[in-house]
């Protein structure tokens, strides 16, 4: 029995050792292979001798010697699962008491015991279309971090440093987003716009709105409607 049992624990110690060799080679063969894809996570697949690269946010299926890329959704038919967005959604999760809550704007709807932050830019239509679905949306805190995307939207810089100015600055993000009324300042005060780019560089935020929830997940675009938010906000407060 004691026997079986330190062969078993030697055959894991030994099966482990290969998995880091290979994934070591995996490494140095991607890197050499394609200098300009920066690795954040090298993992095993469910398929035996196929990788899981996660590179930009993107998972990448490949072999040790990487020589093939294979990109897609690698699913589980039985179980009804998506193991590719599951594995994007672990790998991209944050650690949200690192974020600078000074830098973003804060506002508390009911008893604000759900949180939210939410990198937005103030001309994306999708981001307008978010702050519709977020006026449904009770008992929440949001921090909003101001992230004008200047090669897509040349004035919203200007618009964030104006909203950022004012002197009640959820009213004036509300009155833009909402109505198209953008308040009437200078814009020139000290402001927290350039941070917030540089931090959602280190994230790897690519688009807006892109918004974190209380366990540190990462939601990419906007959910489908009012009662779609809801549900993903309380079952992240569940799961915290």
């Amino acid at each position: 029995m004691i026997k079986t049992l330190i062969s078993a624990l030697s055959l894991s110690v030994l099966g482990l050792q290969i998995l880091h060799a290979d994934s070591k080679t995996l490494e140095q063969n991607f890197k050499k292979n394609y200098p300009d894809l920066p690795i954040s996570a090298i993992s095993a697949s469910p398929f035996s001798g196929i990788y899981e690269v996660y590179v930009g946010g993107k998972i990448i299926y490949t072999d040790e010697a990487a020589k093939y890329l294979f990109f897609g959704n690698l699913l589980d038919v039985k179980n009804q699962k998506n193991l590719t967005e599951e594995r994007i959604a672990e790998l991209s999760k944050i650690d949200i008491k690192q974020l600078p809550l000074d830098q973003a704007i804060k506002y508390v709807k009911g008893n604000g015991e759900r949180i939210v932050y939410i990198f937005t830019d103030p001309d994306c239509p999708y981001c307008q279309k978010l702050e519709q679905h977020m006026t449904s949306i009770d008992n929440i805190t949001v921090y909003l971090f101001l992230f004008p995307l200047k090669k897509l939207h040349p004035q919203a810089e200007t618009v964030a440093n104006k909203i950022w100015c004012a002197k009640n600055q959820y009213e004036a993000w509300e009155d833009y987003m909402l109505h198209r009324k953008l308040t009437k300042n200078s814009g020139e005060c000290k402001t927290p716009i350039q941070k917030n780019l540089d931090l959602g560089q280190s994230l790897q935020i690519n688009g807006t709105p892109t918004l974190f929830l209380q366990n540190g997940s990462r939601i990419s675009g906007i959910p489908q409607n009012a009662d779609h938010l809801e549900k993903i906000l309380q079952e992240a407060s569940l799961n915290k």
